[in-house]
């Protein structure tokens, strides 16, 4: 590969303390592939606080969350003593905010942002409300989300995240002063389209696994939810679906932990073939969708991406998943996965059982379609090609 004249990154990313899985393995992994290829990375992190004591802390939080003048010199200070090439930003909310941008454009360097969630069209961040999937504010003032007190059922809470989008819209700093965003599927690309990012900003780039390699194994009759326990993720859908339906000859591995297991624990608990054996190290879990033929998802909401999908699919395992948002797309539907109607969990057990009468010639081509399918779009060396095109491109246009 020609080399890239990008030498330097600077990534940028507010952590969740309460969350710190998701965004910040996409950001390690993207710098790690980036160092591999020879261009140096540089970090600059902010950790939201866990308890915010006070009402004053509470107010100048809320600021902060719309617009911070304190982070914005902090990261003109981190670009002089980084002197990047480009600023890729991953997460500014609470505290980072978007001034991050301008913090760039003062600086004159070019400026790009994955777009990890839907924040800056959903207070909630994911699109989903009561457990389902909602576009209510999409491209609209967000008086849905004010109504509902969508971010943390709290209207305290809600107000400053919607300021936060409406602000940043009529300033410009969304729409102006961030050079290109990263949305991770064509779906995402067309929400925030609708929402009223410019067209032209945004690309598209999935992320992608270390390949660990395609082995030809014996498989059993074994279907993997790989996930949280939690409403949003629907792993109520998996277990209804299959408890007491499917042939003994075949087992579902509830891989994963949260509010919702002894509900789930107590509906399948007539059910030997489900097993809930916790959360499984990440060091494990090619192994482990190795041993299976399907992994399943059942979300509720939309999700921004499925990595599950992408592990599964490296290692020959096909994916189930709702038919809605990206998840068809990443799974390429119905050359590779299947899809089932979204929180249905009747449509989920025809599925099922379609399935486990399937040849086990059908299913090996089909294991090899989904290999193929990650050999062509989800390695680190095509992240590598798609992070330094945009990369290229946004600098272009940027100088131009």
């Amino acid at each position: 590969m020609e080399k890239s004249p990008i030498k330097k990154v600077l990534q940028v990313h507010n952590r969740y303390v309460w969350s710190p899985g998701g965004e910040i393995a996409v950001l390690e992994a993207e710098a790690e592939i980036l160092r591999k290829a020879g261009i140096e990375v540089d970090q600059y992190f902010v950790d939201n606080e866990k308890d915010v004591p006070g009402l004053t802390a509470k107010v100048k939080l809320a600021k902060n969350v719309v617009w911070s003048n304190d982070s914005l010199q902090k990261i003109r200070k981190a670009i002089q003593n980084s002197k990047p090439d480009i600023v890729h930003v991953h997460n500014f909310f609470a505290n980072i905010s978007p001034s991050v941008y301008k913090a760039c454009n003062l600086e004159n360097v070019p400026v790009v942002q994955t777009l990890h969630n839907f924040r800056l069209t959903c207070a909630e961040a994911n699109l989903l409300r009561n457990s389902r999937t909602c576009q209510d504010c999409v491209g609209k003032f967000p008086i849905a989300a004010i109504k509902n007190k969508c971010y943390r059922g709290s209207l305290a809470a809600t107000l400053p995240l919607v300021a936060m989008q409406q602000v940043n819209r009529w300033n410009g700093a969304l729409t102006n002063r961030c050079n290109a965003y990263i949305a991770l599927s064509d779906f995402a690309r067309e929400i925030f389209i609708r929402s009223g990012l410019p067209a032209e900003k945004i690309f598209v780039k999935p992320h992608s696994t270390v390949d660990p390699g395609y082995i030809e194994t014996p498989r059993k009759n074994r279907v993997v939810f790989l996930g949280r326990f939690q409403p949003e993720k629907g792993p109520e859908v998996a277990v209804s679906a299959w408890a007491n339906q499917m042939p003994r000859d075949w087992e579902l591995l509830m891989v994963g932990s949260g509010s919702m297991e002894l509900s789930l624990k107590e509906i399948a608990k007539d059910d030997p073939s489900i097993k809930f054996p916790g959360w499984a190290d990440p060091s494990e879990i090619p192994a482990l969708l190795r041993s299976a033929k399907y992994v399943l998802n059942t979300s509720h909401c939309y999700e921004t991406f499925g990595l599950s999908l992408i592990e599964a699919m490296a290692v020959g395992t096909i994916p189930i998943v709702p038919n809605h948002g990206q998840m068809p797309q990443i799974s390429e539907v119905p050359k590779v996965g299947y899809a089932f109607e979204p929180s249905e969990s009747a449509k989920l057990q025809e599925l099922l059982q379609t399935l486990a009468l399937e040849s086990e010639s059908e299913w090996k081509t089909r294991s090899l379609k989904a290999r193929e399918r990650y050999e062509t779009h989800y390695t680190p060396q095509s992240d590598l090609n798609n992070m330094l095109e945009i990369y290229g491109k946004t600098i272009l246009n940027y100088r131009s």
